[in-house]
């Protein structure tokens, strides 16, 4: 799968994030940092993170082929509450500055998800991610 593909996917997945905290959250900052942080949070609890290990396009470049193809591969999630507060503030970031350009709503975060998905490819930051939390499971 190309990463345009997966950015539309977790563009979709950070509206249905949204979706649930809009309800309750009402300060549009606070909504950003919450949406961020559980967006990578609940990305672990979901078992996205293992199937990207196992099926991303960055994933699919860095790690084993062989092992990849019996989805050998399981995210380790050691880093989990850290990566999560870190996606926070970059949602807080990308939020305010875009919120500038596109109205306050379910399309910004449609669009920060998008974005923020194509500029970590651009950045390799998937690729770290395959690196350092990507592990062979043992048999």
């Amino acid at each position: 799968m190309t990463y345009i593909i997966e950015s539309i996917y977790v563009g979709v997945y950070t509206c249905f994030i949204y979706l649930i905290f809009s309800r309750f959250i009402k300060n549009f900052y606070l909504l950003l940092l919450v949406c961020g942080f559980f967006k990578h949070f609940l990305g672990s609890s979901f078992g996205i993170w293992t199937w990207y290990c196992n099926n991303g396009e960055a994933c699919l470049k860095v790690l084993d082929e062989k092992l990849i193809k019996q989805n050998k591969y399981e995210a380790n999630t050691l880093y989990l509450i850290r990566e999560s507060i870190y996606e926070a503030v970059i949602f807080l970031i990308t939020g305010t500055i875009l919120s500038i350009l596109i109205p306050k709503g379910i399309y910004l975060f449609l669009i920060m998800g998008i974005i923020l998905h194509i500029i970590s490819e651009h950045l390799l930051i998937h690729k770290y991610f395959c690196k350092r939390t990507c592990e062979i499971i043992n048999n």
